[in-house]
């Protein structure tokens, strides 16, 4: 193996794969680290929902997101309005599984893209989300 092979290599087992799960009615979430260098407490996992046709994309910063693992976790409520006006609320549903919802419009009458989270789901996505929360804080400086 040459030198560009191994640095290639190693770049690609070092650069983050995007968690992706669709639920049964075909809603689809996906938990990847922004890739942006930022400051302490800064850097985002980037939670994209969609839904019926509908898309919406919430970067929560590193300094938020032990809270909504935790949560998850826990089986508890987590709620969190990012920079760019994007509302995220993590809501227990019965059977163990909860909901994962995002809205940017806080006008609308109808409730923005969610995904249910199973119970099976919820510590693999706990998993994803820790596993982007240190990638992510990798890029803080």
């Amino acid at each position: 193996m040459d030198f560009q092979n191994a640095i290639a290599s190693v770049i690609a087992d070092l650069t983050p794969q995007p968690w992706d799960y669709t639920a049964d009615n075909g809603a689809r979430l996906t938990v990847t680290p922004a890739g942006l260098p930022e400051d302490p407490g800064c850097a985002e996992v980037l939670i994209r929902v969609v839904d019926a046709g509908v898309t919406v994309e919430a970067g929560i910063p590193t300094a938020y997101l032990p809270g909504l693992v935790d949560a998850l976790t826990g089986f508890r409520l987590w709620s969190h309005d990012t920079l760019d006006d994007v509302n995220v609320q993590l809501l227990p549903f019965g059977g163990g599984g909860m909901i994962l919802a995002l809205s940017d419009d806080p006008e609308a009458e109808e409730a923005g893209p969610q995904v249910h989270i199973p119970e099976t789901q919820r510590l693999p996505l706990a998993s994803a989300l820790r596993r982007a929360l240190d990638v992510a804080r990798g890029w803080e400086s």
